[in-house]
């Protein structure tokens, strides 16, 4: 049971700190809960392969440069694209909602584990998560309670968004768009600074 309780508190450290998936579900969720939930569920399967595959020890070529550097480059490439469609959708008229509904589940369900995917951070929080799991008494209890914290979070974070949307006018909504956007723009620009100059 300890180490149950240990899996949930390590899911919360990966859940509840600001990042990207986290501003992208908020910002899907004033319109649609299921593309917010489908994003969120494939940012989660790209945790679940990245701690598998570290697991079993897969990815061993992860600890080349050259690797992590296109990785790098790809994942600031993909973050600045949503970024981009989301200011764009901010300051549209008024069709933001109809628009998002109208995209395919499956289609952000792949925008959530591209974004986790591309991210070299991502890789290196779960090979720490993995070295926790590999040295466990009980590794099944606390992987359990690490995968279901991180998916109640997202289910709840996603429901409660969309549940009070109707308290948000039409310019908090449009607002919620650019931000989202703006701020996805500064988590593309901090991975090339982190990865290529240090910051």
């Amino acid at each position: 049971m300890n180490e149950f309780i240990e899996g949930l508190l390590l899911g919360l450290g990966v859940c509840v700190p600001f990042g990207p998936i986290n501003i992208l579900i908020i910002s899907y969720a004033v319109k649609s809960f299921k593309n917010a939930y489908s994003l969120g569920l494939g940012a989660c399967t790209g945790d679940f392969l990245y701690l598998v595959f570290l697991h079993y020890g897969i990815l061993g070529f992860i600890k080349n440069e050259t690797f992590l550097d296109v990785l790098s480059i790809f994942g600031c490439l993909f973050l600045s694209y949503m970024g981009f469609c989301m200011v764009k959708a901010g300051t549209s008229k008024l069709e933001i909602k109809e628009k998002i509904m109208k995209d395919s589940i499956i289609i952000n369900y792949f925008k959530g584990l591209a974004i986790n995917m591309s991210n070299p951070y991502v890789i290196t929080f779960w090979l720490s998560v993995a070295t926790i799991l590999d040295t466990s008494s009980n590794p099944l209890f606390l992987f359990l309670g690490l995968m279901i914290c991180i998916f109640s979070w997202i289910f709840c974070l996603a429901f409660f968004v969309y549940k009070y949307t109707h308290l948000f006018s039409a310019k908090v909504l449009k607002g919620i768009n650019i931000f989202s956007g703006i701020i996805l723009g500064y988590f593309a620009v901090m991975l090339i600074l982190k990865r290529f100059y240090g910051f």
